[in-house]
């Protein structure tokens, strides 16, 4: 009998991204507006740049292997960001707009790119991004199989137990047949127990850009209030 997939999250980084040139800005801002409804400027958005799983063995001893990475890879574009795994009582911060494969030695990670809108209701989000308060994420998918590293069977048919050791081998599981990437979300904590820094990719603004924002900030109303004047 067939087992249903079932849905699965696993956790990683943030992770920084040196700023690039003008050409490449081009080719952002065209990988993003794939996803609006009407094109976005460059000082519309905040641009950041995430691990969010990879093929090392974690907390919860399971593994992605590198052909189920490449699947991820393909099905992140276009999935929402989301502040915890929260899919019920809160909506998408950012959307994810392109993603690679990034290979580091024998590590390999799915690193896509997010937008996020600079509006109002973002600005404590993408500030506690910047300052590094936010530094770690998740992923939450979908997958088939979990393979038994040790005798590859389906982990629920076989008797082994992740997190012991047979002989000299670890017993985790494999994540075979990936079905659908649901989310990206912004934790407190990953899996792999490590911090990492964060930092906006840097898109520079024009100088007419830059003196419009100044403008209306300079010009924005102030509101004042006290405590005493709520007595009177």
């Amino acid at each position: 009998m067939e087992l249903d997939a079932f849905v699965f999250s696993r956790r990683g980084t943030l992770a920084q991204e040196r700023a690039t040139g003008a050409q490449d800005e081009e080719d952002v801002m065209a990988a993003v507006n794939r996803f609006t409804l009407k094109p976005l400027k460059k000082e519309e958005v905040a641009l950041f740049t995430l691990d969010l799983c990879n093929n090392k063995i974690d907390r919860h001893f399971s593994r992605f292997p590198e052909e189920e990475l490449e699947k991820v890879n393909r099905l992140t574009p276009g999935r929402p960001l989301m502040e915890r795994h929260d899919l019920t009582g809160t909506l998408p911060r950012g959307t994810f707009f392109r993603s690679q494969l990034h290979h580091d030695g024998g590590h390999i990670s799915v690193r896509p790119e997010v937008y996020v809108l600079r509006i109002d209701d973002n600005r404590d989000f993408i500030l506690n991004i910047e300052g590094g308060v936010y530094r770690e994420t998740s992923i939450s998918f979908s997958f088939r199989k979990p393979e038994c590293s040790i005798c590859g069977k389906d982990l629920r048919r076989c008797s082994h137990i992740p997190g012991r050791q047979y002989g000299d081998a670890l017993c985790h599981f494999i994540m075979r047949d990936v079905v659908d990437v649901v989310e990206g979300s912004v934790v407190s904590a990953g899996s792999q127990g490590t911090g990492f820094v964060s930092q906006e990719r840097a898109i520079p603004m024009t100088a007419s850009a830059a003196l419009n924002r100044a403008r209306e900030e300079f010009h924005r109303p102030v509101s004042l209030w006290s405590a005493a004047w709520a007595l009177e």
